[in-house]
């Protein structure tokens, strides 16, 4: 059995990750703790020592946090990954959830909730709403600025590889980001999904 949970802290404030590491480190099995200060550092830990468990910002300066849940959760597919964030609404918690997190809490929850979660998700549960405050906007209508870029080029008609090229992800993200975008707008495919994005105005002529 392992002696320590390894856990990569990935927040751009540093202050943030030295405040979540000595919460942590109060926990005697909890001792094995990575920082990583941006999106590209994060990915380069996790190649170089995967983690039981990512505890990763909701935004980062150099990455949407939604890519760089979709590229470790590739990178590697057995750590799980927990979102933090200073604000949530329910679209972002779903989208989290669509994409492959684990979990996704707000930055003010107590001590206790964040081992319990950290605890939960490492046993192959998840914690998810019971973390959140209620939803303050209604569900299938908020799409976060990377999924709108993905919206804009599918009503260009563009194919996935191409989406891929102008953003800079991979193929692999555009269809997880259109897997979210379906999702919250209720559509069944690319099509309905411009419609959609035109009668809630989120796309223009």
């Amino acid at each position: 059995m392992k002696n320590s949970i390894h856990i990569l802290l990935v927040d751009d404030h540093s202050l943030v990750r030295d405040g979540v590491e000595a919460i942590l480190r109060l926990e005697k099995d909890i001792q094995d703790i990575d920082h990583s200060g941006s999106a590209k550092e994060a990915i380069e830990s996790v190649k170089a020592h995967p983690p039981d468990i990512v505890l990763l910002d909701r935004r980062m300066p150099d990455s949407d946090g939604l890519d760089l849940l979709v590229e470790l959760r590739r990178l590697a597919p057995r750590t799980r990954v927990i979102m933090m964030t200073a604000a949530a609404t329910l679209q972002d918690v779903e989208a989290a959830r669509s994409l492959g997190a684990a979990g996704h809490l707000l930055k003010t929850v107590r001590r206790a909730t964040l081992i319990s979660a950290i605890r939960t998700v490492l046993a192959g549960g998840q914690c998810f709403d019971q973390c959140l405050p209620p939803p303050t906007s209604a569900p299938g209508q908020k799409l976060s600025p990377r999924e709108l870029q993905v919206l804009e080029n599918l009503r260009r008609g563009l194919h996935n590889h191409e989406i891929a090229q102008i953003l800079g992800i991979s193929q692999y993200t555009v269809k997880a980001h259109l897997k979210v975008i379906f999702t919250k707008l209720g559509a069944s495919g690319r099509a309905e999904a411009v419609t959609r994005g035109f009668e809630l105005g989120l796309l223009s002529l």
